[in-house]
Protein backbone atom coordinates (compact mmCIF):
# COMPACT_ATOMS: atom_id res chain seq x y z
CA UNK A 1 0.00 0.00 0.00
CA UNK A 2 2.50 2.23 0.97
CA UNK A 3 4.82 1.71 -2.46
CA UNK A 4 1.53 2.16 -4.26
CA UNK A 5 0.99 5.50 -2.85
CA UNK A 6 4.81 6.43 -3.31
CA UNK A 7 4.74 5.43 -6.79
CA UNK A 8 1.11 7.35 -7.74
CA UNK A 9 2.78 10.41 -5.75
CA UNK A 10 6.06 10.15 -7.92
CA UNK A 11 4.13 9.89 -11.59
CA UNK A 12 2.14 13.11 -9.85
CA UNK A 13 5.59 14.90 -9.40
CA UNK A 14 7.15 14.05 -12.49
CA UNK A 15 3.57 14.90 -14.32
CA UNK A 16 4.16 18.13 -12.84
CA UNK A 17 7.27 18.80 -13.80
CA UNK A 18 6.77 18.02 -17.28
CA UNK A 19 4.13 20.37 -17.71
CA UNK A 20 6.26 22.87 -16.27
CA UNK A 21 9.06 22.59 -18.53
CA UNK A 22 6.90 22.76 -21.24
CA UNK A 23 5.07 24.93 -20.34
CA UNK A 24 8.11 27.58 -19.84
CA UNK A 25 9.52 26.04 -23.14
CA UNK A 26 6.48 27.26 -24.85
CA UNK A 27 6.71 30.26 -23.14
CA UNK A 28 10.22 31.14 -24.45
CA UNK A 29 9.40 30.35 -27.70
CA UNK A 30 6.69 32.61 -28.54
CA UNK A 31 8.42 35.38 -26.64
CA UNK A 32 7.15 38.16 -27.53
CA UNK A 33 3.54 37.66 -27.54
CA UNK A 34 2.47 41.55 -27.95
CA UNK A 35 3.87 44.47 -28.37
CA UNK A 36 7.04 46.19 -26.29
CA UNK A 37 7.46 49.35 -25.33
CA UNK A 38 11.13 50.95 -25.89
CA UNK A 39 11.76 54.02 -23.31
CA UNK A 40 14.40 56.69 -24.62
CA UNK A 41 15.48 59.16 -22.11
CA UNK A 42 15.50 62.09 -23.95
CA UNK A 43 13.65 64.02 -26.54
CA UNK A 44 12.37 63.44 -29.53
CA UNK A 45 14.46 64.72 -32.54
CA UNK A 46 18.12 64.51 -30.31
CA UNK A 47 20.57 62.27 -31.26
CA UNK A 48 19.65 59.40 -28.89
CA UNK A 49 16.12 59.55 -29.82
CA UNK A 50 17.47 58.86 -33.57
CA UNK A 51 19.17 56.02 -32.60
CA UNK A 52 16.88 54.49 -30.24
CA UNK A 53 14.08 54.33 -33.20
CA UNK A 54 16.83 52.54 -35.86
CA UNK A 55 17.48 50.11 -32.89
CA UNK A 56 13.62 50.04 -32.49
CA UNK A 57 13.23 48.95 -36.08
CA UNK A 58 15.64 46.39 -36.57
CA UNK A 59 14.71 45.05 -32.94
CA UNK A 60 11.08 44.49 -34.25
CA UNK A 61 12.02 43.51 -37.78
CA UNK A 62 14.34 40.48 -35.71
CA UNK A 63 11.91 39.80 -32.91
CA UNK A 64 8.74 40.02 -35.48
CA UNK A 65 7.12 42.45 -32.94
CA UNK A 66 5.82 46.63 -32.90
CA UNK A 67 8.33 47.99 -30.72
CA UNK A 68 6.89 51.31 -29.86
CA UNK A 69 9.32 54.25 -28.43
CA UNK A 70 7.96 56.15 -26.12
CA UNK A 71 10.41 59.58 -24.63
CA UNK A 72 10.44 60.11 -21.28
CA UNK A 73 13.34 63.42 -21.11
CA UNK A 74 13.92 65.43 -17.83
CA UNK A 75 16.89 65.44 -15.41
CA UNK A 76 19.74 64.86 -18.31
CA UNK A 77 18.26 61.45 -18.98
CA UNK A 78 18.18 60.26 -15.15
CA UNK A 79 13.84 60.71 -15.14
CA UNK A 80 13.43 58.30 -18.27
CA UNK A 81 16.31 56.07 -16.43
CA UNK A 82 14.23 55.97 -12.64
CA UNK A 83 11.27 55.09 -15.05
CA UNK A 84 12.73 51.66 -16.55
CA UNK A 85 14.97 51.06 -13.48
CA UNK A 86 11.17 50.83 -11.93
CA UNK A 87 8.91 48.93 -14.48
CA UNK A 88 8.61 45.42 -14.35
CA UNK A 89 11.09 43.27 -15.75
CA UNK A 90 8.65 40.82 -17.76
CA UNK A 91 10.79 41.39 -21.39
CA UNK A 92 8.29 43.96 -22.85
CA UNK A 93 10.06 47.09 -21.87
CA UNK A 94 13.61 47.72 -22.79
CA UNK A 95 15.26 51.19 -23.41
CA UNK A 96 18.20 52.78 -25.59
CA UNK A 97 20.48 54.94 -23.39
CA UNK A 98 23.88 56.46 -23.57
CA UNK A 99 26.46 56.27 -21.29
CA UNK A 100 25.90 59.47 -19.01
CA UNK A 101 22.93 58.55 -16.88
CA UNK A 102 24.34 55.35 -16.24
CA UNK A 103 28.06 56.05 -15.35
CA UNK A 104 28.00 60.11 -14.47
CA UNK A 105 24.91 61.21 -13.04
CA UNK A 106 24.60 58.44 -10.44
CA UNK A 107 27.68 59.76 -9.34
CA UNK A 108 27.04 63.15 -9.58
CA UNK A 109 23.63 63.22 -7.14
CA UNK A 110 21.37 60.63 -5.13
CA UNK A 111 19.44 59.11 -7.69
CA UNK A 112 15.99 55.98 -7.12
CA UNK A 113 18.37 54.08 -9.35
CA UNK A 114 22.67 53.17 -10.15
CA UNK A 115 24.49 51.02 -12.53
CA UNK A 116 23.30 47.97 -10.50
CA UNK A 117 19.90 48.58 -11.45
CA UNK A 118 18.99 47.37 -14.85
CA UNK A 119 19.93 44.41 -17.01
CA UNK A 120 22.69 45.03 -19.95
CA UNK A 121 21.63 43.70 -23.12
CA UNK A 122 24.45 44.71 -25.39
CA UNK A 123 26.14 48.14 -26.13
CA UNK A 124 25.38 49.05 -29.76
CA UNK A 125 26.78 52.41 -30.91
CA UNK A 126 29.96 54.53 -30.40
CA UNK A 127 30.75 57.96 -31.29
CA UNK A 128 34.79 59.00 -31.35
CA UNK A 129 35.72 62.50 -29.99
CA UNK A 130 37.29 65.35 -31.62
CA UNK A 131 39.48 67.75 -30.45
CA UNK A 132 38.38 71.19 -31.92
CA UNK A 133 40.17 74.62 -32.15
CA UNK A 134 39.08 77.70 -32.84
CA UNK A 135 38.82 79.14 -36.84
CA UNK A 136 42.24 81.35 -36.17
CA UNK A 137 44.00 78.97 -33.79
CA UNK A 138 47.53 78.51 -34.83
CA UNK A 139 47.60 74.64 -33.73
CA UNK A 140 47.88 72.36 -36.36
CA UNK A 141 48.85 69.21 -34.19
CA UNK A 142 47.79 67.73 -31.02
CA UNK A 143 52.12 67.91 -30.15
CA UNK A 144 51.11 71.11 -30.79
CA UNK A 145 48.41 72.29 -28.12
CA UNK A 146 50.87 69.98 -25.49
CA UNK A 147 53.50 71.85 -26.08
CA UNK A 148 51.87 75.44 -25.65
CA UNK A 149 49.81 74.20 -22.63
CA UNK A 150 52.94 73.04 -20.54
CA UNK A 151 54.73 76.41 -21.57
CA UNK A 152 51.38 78.43 -20.64
CA UNK A 153 49.73 76.38 -17.94
CA UNK A 154 46.40 77.57 -17.70
CA UNK A 155 45.90 80.09 -20.77
CA UNK A 156 44.32 77.69 -22.88
CA UNK A 157 40.75 77.12 -22.38
CA UNK A 158 38.01 74.41 -23.39
CA UNK A 159 34.08 74.05 -23.84
CA UNK A 160 31.76 71.24 -23.01
CA UNK A 161 28.45 71.11 -22.47
CA UNK A 162 28.03 71.03 -19.22
CA UNK A 163 29.79 70.00 -15.82
CA UNK A 164 29.82 66.37 -15.51
CA UNK A 165 28.75 65.19 -19.06
CA UNK A 166 30.44 62.79 -21.09
CA UNK A 167 33.25 65.49 -22.98
CA UNK A 168 33.90 67.20 -19.37
CA UNK A 169 35.29 64.10 -17.69
CA UNK A 170 37.13 62.59 -20.83
CA UNK A 171 38.50 65.71 -21.34
CA UNK A 172 39.69 66.04 -17.80
CA UNK A 173 41.08 62.15 -17.87
CA UNK A 174 42.95 63.86 -21.21
CA UNK A 175 44.41 66.62 -19.36
CA UNK A 176 45.19 64.18 -16.36
CA UNK A 177 46.99 61.53 -18.22
CA UNK A 178 48.90 64.33 -20.65
CA UNK A 179 49.89 66.78 -16.70
CA UNK A 180 48.00 70.23 -18.79
CA UNK A 181 46.20 72.33 -17.46
CA UNK A 182 43.75 74.22 -18.99
CA UNK A 183 40.56 76.27 -18.03
CA UNK A 184 37.61 74.71 -18.18
CA UNK A 185 34.46 77.09 -19.63
CA UNK A 186 31.18 75.03 -19.43
CA UNK A 187 27.80 76.13 -21.76
CA UNK A 188 24.74 74.15 -21.49
CA UNK A 189 24.92 72.16 -24.62
CA UNK A 190 27.19 71.93 -27.71
CA UNK A 191 25.24 74.15 -29.39
CA UNK A 192 25.97 77.38 -27.37
CA UNK A 193 29.85 75.47 -26.93
CA UNK A 194 30.21 75.28 -30.27
CA UNK A 195 29.44 78.85 -31.12
CA UNK A 196 31.66 80.11 -28.71
CA UNK A 197 34.43 78.28 -30.45
CA UNK A 198 33.69 79.37 -33.58
CA UNK A 199 33.28 83.14 -32.49
CA UNK A 200 36.91 82.52 -31.00
CA UNK A 201 35.58 82.77 -27.55
CA UNK A 202 37.34 79.74 -26.00
CA UNK A 203 40.37 77.79 -27.83
CA UNK A 204 39.22 74.10 -27.71
CA UNK A 205 36.32 71.98 -27.69
CA UNK A 206 35.75 68.21 -28.04
CA UNK A 207 33.23 67.13 -29.88
CA UNK A 208 31.66 64.58 -32.02
CA UNK A 209 33.05 64.13 -35.50
CA UNK A 210 30.01 64.86 -37.16
CA UNK A 211 29.56 68.48 -35.43
CA UNK A 212 33.06 69.06 -36.49
CA UNK A 213 32.43 67.46 -40.03
CA UNK A 214 29.25 69.25 -40.59
CA UNK A 215 30.27 72.85 -38.70
CA UNK A 216 34.13 72.92 -40.73
CA UNK A 217 35.97 72.91 -37.47
CA UNK A 218 39.61 72.99 -37.36
CA UNK A 219 41.15 69.74 -35.43
CA UNK A 220 44.26 68.68 -34.09
CA UNK A 221 43.10 64.94 -33.08
CA UNK A 222 40.44 62.15 -33.57
CA UNK A 223 40.52 60.32 -30.05
CA UNK A 224 39.55 56.89 -31.82
CA UNK A 225 41.18 53.27 -33.07
CA UNK A 226 40.99 54.49 -36.57
CA UNK A 227 40.92 57.78 -38.80
CA UNK A 228 37.06 58.91 -38.90
CA UNK A 229 35.60 58.40 -41.94
CA UNK A 230 34.22 61.88 -42.36
CA UNK A 231 37.52 62.94 -41.49
CA UNK A 232 39.67 61.64 -43.08
CA UNK A 233 42.73 63.71 -42.95
CA UNK A 234 42.54 64.24 -39.13
CA UNK A 235 45.29 62.09 -37.32
CA UNK A 236 44.09 59.87 -34.47
CA UNK A 237 45.96 60.95 -30.90
CA UNK A 238 47.83 57.63 -31.21
CA UNK A 239 49.30 58.63 -34.62
CA UNK A 240 50.04 61.30 -33.14
CA UNK A 241 51.55 59.39 -29.94
CA UNK A 242 49.20 59.41 -27.77
CA UNK A 243 47.34 56.06 -27.00
CA UNK A 244 44.56 57.78 -26.21
CA UNK A 245 40.51 57.00 -27.00
CA UNK A 246 37.79 59.08 -25.66
CA UNK A 247 33.69 58.77 -27.20
CA UNK A 248 29.91 58.82 -26.41
CA UNK A 249 28.46 54.99 -26.56
CA UNK A 250 25.58 53.80 -25.58
CA UNK A 251 23.34 50.32 -25.90
CA UNK A 252 20.18 48.71 -25.03
CA UNK A 253 19.07 47.61 -21.84
CA UNK A 254 15.85 46.96 -19.75
CA UNK A 255 14.72 46.63 -15.47
CA UNK A 256 17.14 44.24 -14.11
CA UNK A 257 15.20 40.84 -13.36
CA UNK A 258 14.64 39.48 -16.54
CA UNK A 259 13.73 35.98 -17.13
CA UNK A 260 17.34 34.17 -18.57
CA UNK A 261 15.31 33.12 -21.24
CA UNK A 262 13.77 36.72 -22.06
CA UNK A 263 17.57 38.09 -21.72
CA UNK A 264 19.00 35.40 -24.10
CA UNK A 265 16.15 36.09 -26.57
CA UNK A 266 16.92 39.78 -26.36
CA UNK A 267 20.62 39.74 -26.48
CA UNK A 268 20.70 37.22 -29.82
CA UNK A 269 18.21 39.67 -31.42
CA UNK A 270 20.18 42.69 -29.89
CA UNK A 271 24.17 40.71 -32.07
CA UNK A 272 21.30 40.75 -35.23
CA UNK A 273 20.94 43.59 -34.88
CA UNK A 274 24.51 45.26 -34.59
CA UNK A 275 25.40 43.05 -37.39
CA UNK A 276 22.87 44.09 -39.85
CA UNK A 277 24.03 46.22 -43.08
CA UNK A 278 20.57 47.86 -42.74
CA UNK A 279 21.79 49.21 -38.46
CA UNK A 280 24.92 49.98 -40.18
CA UNK A 281 24.00 52.03 -42.88
CA UNK A 282 21.68 53.69 -40.61
CA UNK A 283 24.10 54.79 -37.65
CA UNK A 284 26.92 55.85 -41.10
CA UNK A 285 24.61 58.19 -41.90
CA UNK A 286 24.35 59.91 -38.39
CA UNK A 287 28.32 59.54 -38.04
CA UNK A 288 28.10 57.24 -35.60
CA UNK A 289 29.89 53.41 -35.17
CA UNK A 290 28.41 50.45 -34.31
CA UNK A 291 30.58 49.45 -31.46
CA UNK A 292 29.14 45.57 -30.02
CA UNK A 293 29.44 44.55 -26.56
CA UNK A 294 27.75 41.10 -25.74
CA UNK A 295 25.69 41.28 -22.63
CA UNK A 296 28.63 40.70 -20.20
CA UNK A 297 31.35 42.70 -21.79
CA UNK A 298 28.28 45.73 -21.99
CA UNK A 299 28.10 45.09 -17.86
CA UNK A 300 31.51 44.89 -17.00
CA UNK A 301 32.56 47.90 -19.09
CA UNK A 302 29.76 50.14 -17.79
CA UNK A 303 30.61 49.22 -14.25
CA UNK A 304 34.20 50.04 -14.91
CA UNK A 305 33.58 53.66 -16.42
CA UNK A 306 31.37 54.28 -13.68
CA UNK A 307 34.58 53.66 -11.19
CA UNK A 308 36.59 55.94 -13.29
CA UNK A 309 34.28 58.68 -13.29
CA UNK A 310 33.10 58.59 -10.12
CA UNK A 311 36.87 58.81 -9.35
CA UNK A 312 37.36 61.96 -11.60
CA UNK A 313 33.63 63.18 -10.06
CA UNK A 314 35.33 63.26 -6.30
CA UNK A 315 38.79 64.74 -7.86
CA UNK A 316 36.79 67.69 -9.24
CA UNK A 317 34.60 68.12 -6.71
CA UNK A 318 31.42 68.14 -8.36
CA UNK A 319 29.48 65.46 -6.43
CA UNK A 320 26.43 67.37 -4.57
Amino acid sequence: MINTTFKRSLRTLIAGLVLSATATLAQAESYPSRPMTMVIPFPAGGVTDTLGRATARQLGEVLGANVVVTNKQGGAGTIGMAQIAKSKADGYTVAVVPAAPLVNQPNLRRLPYDADSFDYICQLFSSPLVLATKPDSPFRTLNEVVDYARAHPGELSYGTPGPGTLPHLAMEQLLDVLDLQLRHVPFTGDAPGVTALMGGHIDLYLATGTVVSEKELPAVAAFADSRIEGLPDLATATEQGYELNADLWGGLIAPRGLAPEHKARLAEACHTVAVSEAFRAQLKSLGTNVAYRDAEAFQDYVHTMSATNARLINKLGLAQ
